[in-house]
């Protein structure tokens, strides 16, 4: 029955996004984050993730009032599970507190071949799956991972809240 509902159904997730203008922008060697102009008044919870376009950027770490911290993926703090297609693999990625990340625990001989697009996986149901966040650039001893996005250039995000239906 719940195959069934997830065949007839394409759209299994109910979806709000808030769009925010970014106010401050941290600029730290090593902490990477952001201020949003959009807080608890707006509907904003800490955990929501944070995107560009289609693109994952990060995730609501701080929620007062009128305004939150949003924790980027790119800070050396940041650990996503994601999914590197085409092969399924899963993996955790690691911000780096620079324009790339770096993939760890994939499975054992795993094969990745530069351009391989790494998504969030939705694993512990708190991110949605399949948000784009980067391309594999570099394979030969670490995973390197290059964004999609220029962290420098954000202005205004969205804010995006799923939550995933009951399949009865």
């Amino acid at each position: 029955m719940k195959l069934k509902k997830i065949i007839d159904d394409t759209n299994i997730y109910n979806y709000e996004t808030i769009t925010s203008k970014v106010l401050v922008d941290k600029e730290s060697p090593f902490l990477k984050s952001v201020i949003l102009n959009k807080g608890f008044k707006s509907g904003l919870k800490k955990g929501m993730p944070v995107l560009k376009g289609p693109y994952f950027v990060g995730r609501i770490t701080e929620v007062n009032y009128l305004s939150s911290r949003v924790l980027l993926i790119s800070d050396l703090n940041s650990k996503i599970p994601v999914l590197v297609e085409p092969n399924g693999y899963q993996a955790i990625m690691s911000g780096t507190g620079d324009e790339f990340a770096l993939l760890d625990f994939l499975p054992k001989n795993h094969q990745l071949d530069v351009g391989n697009i790494v998504y969030t996986s939705g694993t512990g149901g708190l991110l949605k799956p399949g948000i784009p966040i980067g391309k594999i650039y570099k394979n030969e001893k670490q995973n390197i991972l290059n964004f999609f996005i220029d962290f420098t250039q954000l202005r205004y995000v969205k804010v995006s809240s799923y939550i995933e239906e009951e399949n009865k």
